[in-house]
């Protein structure tokens, strides 16, 4: 082989290398110096520059691809970034908390006494008093004046039972005995077969009561209740010596205790 036909086959070889290189990234190359379009960033804060040692483009070995490194750092050069830096936020302080004044509690000197509630009682019943039946005569011709005539409820008899009390007395004495009572229920006379006792009396109530009398003579009758009531002391013969009492009862009336007192003139 020749001399030429080695130089043909170097010659094709080297081709073929550069054909190979060329088929990777393509070697871009700029025309010009772009111009920045953003804000240049203070010198201050910028990065020392690189310096760039040429290197002499020597003679393309067999093999190796004749570049100017130059043009390839232009080329990569990344531009500085023009973003605009945000501002530091500055903390705000907080206003002061105020600190909570404690308010002094006072301390009782002497312990509170509960004051005692009055409990409401019921209001007392009025007891009713005996109310006379009639205007009583000063002086009626009769030797007995009748001091007191009166009716008192019952709380032992039962309805259509009327009882009659009667003292007959001298004021130099107790109880005079013999004398009885005349009675009239709506004008018919009814029989009485009681007569007064001599000597100390009873009384109408065992108990202590505005309705207790002395009394030395008494007797029951049964009958309907209502209507008209006449009594009038009769002495030992009979005959009226005191003035008569008129009593009215109703049906339902529950007054049917009857009470004289019968006093001797003196």
């Amino acid at each position: 082989m020749n001399a030429a036909a080695s130089l043909l086959i170097f010659t094709l070889l080297l081709a073929g290398t550069l054909g190979l290189a060329g088929c990777g990234s393509p070697e871009v190359l700029p025309t010009r110096t772009p111009v920045p379009t953003w804000t240049p960033t203070p010198a201050a804060q910028a990065p020392p520059p690189v310096e760039q040692t040429a290197t002499p483009v020597g003679p393309v070995q067999p093999g190796e691809q004749a570049i100017d490194p130059t043009k390839i750092a232009a080329a990569i050069a990344t531009p500085t970034s023009t973003a605009t830096p945000l501002p530091t936020p500055t903390a705000t302080p907080l206003p002061p908390t105020e600190t909570p004044t404690e308010t002094p509690t006072e301390t009782p000197s002497e312990t509170p006494t509960e004051t005692p509630t009055a409990t409401a009682l019921p209001p007392e019943t009025p007891t009713p008093l005996p109310v006379p039946e009639a205007t009583l005569p000063l002086d009626s011709g009769y030797p007995f004046l009748l001091e007191e005539a009166v009716k008192f409820p019952t709380t032992s008899l039962a309805p259509n039972v009327v009882r009659i009390y009667g003292y007959i007395y001298s004021p130099a004495e107790f109880g005079l005995a013999g004398y009885t009572l005349r009675v009239l229920h709506q004008g018919m006379p009814l029989v009485v077969d009681e007569v007064s006792w001599a000597g100390l009396p009873e009384q109408t109530r065992t108990e202590a009561s505005p309705y207790t009398r002395f009394t030395n003579f008494s007797v029951i009758f049964v009958e309907p209740q209502s209507g008209e009531w006449r009594i009038q002391l009769l002495d030992p013969q009979q005959q009226p010596a005191g003035p008569e009492a008129i009593f009215t009862l109703s049906a339902d009336e529950i007054t049917r205790e009857l009470y004289l007192r019968y006093a001797l003139k003196r």
